[in-house]
C-alpha cells in the first residue's frame, strides 16, 4: 500500500471529474489517498471523499468581456496570496508532513508539486495542459500572444515531474522522455448512458449578446430543435428549450442529440467523442488551450471551429452533423482502460513501485 496525495486545480470542471475517477481507482487498489483541492474542485470532491479532502490555496482566473484578463488575474491572486499562505502552511504542516506521502499526483495544481520538489518526494503530473509544453502538435496560425502566454504559465506552474501523463484526444509527439500522451478518461455518469441520435442540437454557453438575441437567432432555424444550457432556467420558446443546470440532464441531452455547440473545453470534447457527437466549438478568447482543441476538432473531422456562435456557424453546423464521424488514425478516442494501463506502467517504474 502506498500513501498518495492527489492535488487538483480548482478552475475548470475537468480537473475535479478526472481526479474523482483516478483517485477512486487508487483507493480501490488499496492505497491510502488524500486529496488537496481548491475552489470548484474542493466543493466537487468533498461529498464523495469527505475527510480525505483537504484545502489547498488555488489560483483563480478573472474574466473581462468573455475572455481571460491577465492583469485582473494577476492582481486578484496577489490580493488573495496572504490568505493562501496561511492555508498552504497549515496543509503542509498538519497534513503533508504527517502523512509522509510516497507519491504526489498533481492535476495542474502547483503548490503540492512545489512541496514535493522541496521534500524530494516523486510526483506525477496528469493533465491536458502540458500538451502545450511537452508535446509538439501542429499549432493553428496566429494567436502568438495567447500561445506564448499559455506556454509561459504552464512552464511556471511546476517542473521536474517524474512523469507527465498528458491526456489528449489526438496523437502528438512528446518532446521529453518523461512525457507520454494518453487517451481521455470518461466519468461513470457518461459511460453509463447509451447514446442515440435525436432531432435536437445542444447549445452549451451563455451568449454575449444576451438571451433575447440568442432566441431571435435560433428561432430562424425552426423547425430544428435546440436544448440550451448556460442560463440556468427552465423555459420553452417555440423550437428552443432552456434547461436548468443539471449534470445528468446535460449528459442525457448530449447523448441523444445530433450534435453540440459549445466552448472548447477538453472534458466536454472527450464526452462528445465518447457519444460520437459532432461539435461546433467557439473557444473562450485568450484561452490558447481551447484554441488548439477547436483547431484539432475541425482538422480531424470531429466538427467545426468558429470564433463565436452565429447564424452562419449554426447553418454550417447543420450541414456538418449530417456527415459521418471520422475514422482518422490520429484520433485518440476516450479509453479508461488504456489510460490506466499507461498509468500503471509508469507507476511501476518508480524507485518504490506502485501498482493499480
Amino acid at each position: 500500500m502506498a500513501r498518495i496525495v492527489y492535488a487538483v486545480a480548482g478552475e475548470g470542471f475537468g480537473h475535479s471529474s478526472r481526479s474523482h475517477i483516478i483517485g477512486q481507482k487508487l483507493i480501490d487498489s488499496g492505497h491510502d489517498v488524500i486529496f488537496a483541492a481548491s475552489n470548484k474542485s474542493l466543493a466537487y470532491l468533498k461529498p464523495f471523499f469527505g475527510d480525505r479532502v483537504k484545502e489547498v490555496f488555488g489560483l483563480k482566473f478573472s474574466y473581462h468581456q468573455g475572455r481571460v484578463s491577465a492583469i485582473k488575474t494577476i492582481c486578484s491572486n496577489i490580493w488573495r496570496s496572504h490568505r493562501g499562505l496561511k492555508i498552504n502552511s497549515k496543509l503542509y504542516g498538519e497534513c503533508f508532513d504527517k502523512f509522509k506521502p510516497d507519491l504526489i499526483i498533481t492535476d495542474f495544481e502547483p503548490f503540492s508539486a512545489f512541496w514535493a520538489l522541496f521534500k524530494k518526494v516523486p510526483f506525477f503530473s496528469i493533465d491536458h495542459q502540458h500538451l502545450l509544453t511537452h508535446c509538439t502538435p501542429q499549432y493553428p496560425p496566429g494567436n502568438l500572444w495567447p500561445r506564448f502566454n499559455a506556454y509561459f504559465v504552464t512552464r511556471c506552474y511546476y517542473s521536474r515531474a517524474a512523469c507527465y501523463i498528458i491526456l489528449n484526444f489526438f496523437k502528438a509527439p512528446e518532446n521529453i522522455a518523461r512525457a507520454i500522451v494518453a487517451p481521455p478518461v470518461i466519468r461513470e455518469q457518461a459511460s453509463a448512458i447509451r447514446p442515440c441520435r435525436g432531432e435536437h442540437i445542444v447549445v452549451y454557453a451563455t451568449y454575449p449578446a444576451g438571451e433575447k438575441s440568442l432566441v431571435k437567432m435560433l428561432r430562424k432555424f425552426a423547425p430544428v430543435k435546440f436544448c440550451v444550457y448556460g442560463f440556468n432556467k427552465s423555459q420553452q420558446n417555440v423550437n428552443i428549450t432552456f434547461k436548468e443546470r443539471s449534470t445528468e440532464g446535460f449528459l442525457k441531452d448530449t447523448a441523444s442529440s445530433k450534435g453540440i455547440a459549445a466552448t472548447a473545453g477538453f472534458s466536454l470534447i472527450s464526452e462528445c467523442m465518447h457519444f460520437r457527437k459532432k461539435m461546433c466549438l467557439f473557444p473562450i478568447a485568450g484561452q490558447y488551450e481551447q484554441i488548439v482543441n477547436a483547431y484539432y476538432v475541425e482538422k480531424l473531422g470531429l466538427g467545426l471551429s468558429r470564433k463565436e456562435l452565429s447564424e452562419q456557424a449554426i447553418e454550417d453546423f447543420l450541414t456538418e452533423v449530417e456527415k459521418p464521424m471520422p475514422d482518422d488514425p490520429r484520433i485518440l478516442w476516450p479509453d479508461n482502460e488504456k489510460f490506466f494501463d499507461i498509468l500503471n506502467e509508469r507507476l511501476k517504474q518508480l524507485s518504490i513501485p506502485i501498482a493499480i
